[in-house]
């Protein structure tokens, strides 16, 4: 029998920038290619939505895999939905999250909340550590938008 894992991931991330640049970076599909760790091939494949094939690796587990990424529900600048769905031989994912930005002053907190489900042999490495690699992810992502931003 598959392993499953249900997954909810929230945080955010304070960019020095204002919140129409921050809004126009998070949505640039030619900078969300340069930023997705792991990331092998990332194409549009129709309006707000995205193909990418990455390889991953959480704990011992590794392996390349294609999703659909999905945009949707857009307020500019403030929020708008993306969700995943994929997977390949490691496992397969799917999930939806929010993101939400509001202006600090000159700076822009993007907020985060989103749950996945996580099935196959990926999910076999257990909740804890399935949520450190996705967090480590994130972060990795929002660094890399962060030298974007403005360019």
């Amino acid at each position: 029998r598959a392993k499953r894992g249900g997954m909810h991931l929230e945080g955010n991330h304070t960019f020095d920038a204002p919140l129409q640049a921050v809004w126009e970076t998070l949505l640039n599909p030619d900078i969300i290619a340069q930023c997705i760790p792991g990331k092998e091939k990332f194409e549009q494949i129709g309006p707000d939505l995205y193909e990418v094939a990455m390889r991953v690796k959480v704990g011992p587990i590794s392996g390349s895999g294609t999703a659909q990424i999905r945009l949707s529900d857009q307020e500019p600048p403030y929020r708008y939905r993306m969700s995943v769905d994929g997977g390949g031989a490691i496992g397969h994912i799917r999930g939806s999250g929010v993101m939400t930005l509001t202006a600090d002053g000159n700076r822009t907190v993007v907020a985060y909340s989103g749950d996945a489900d996580v099935t196959g042999k990926v999910a076999s490495v257990g909740q804890r550590l399935l949520g450190v690699t996705a967090r480590l992810m994130i972060g990795q992502f929002f660094k890399c938008m962060e030298g974007k931003i403005g360019r």
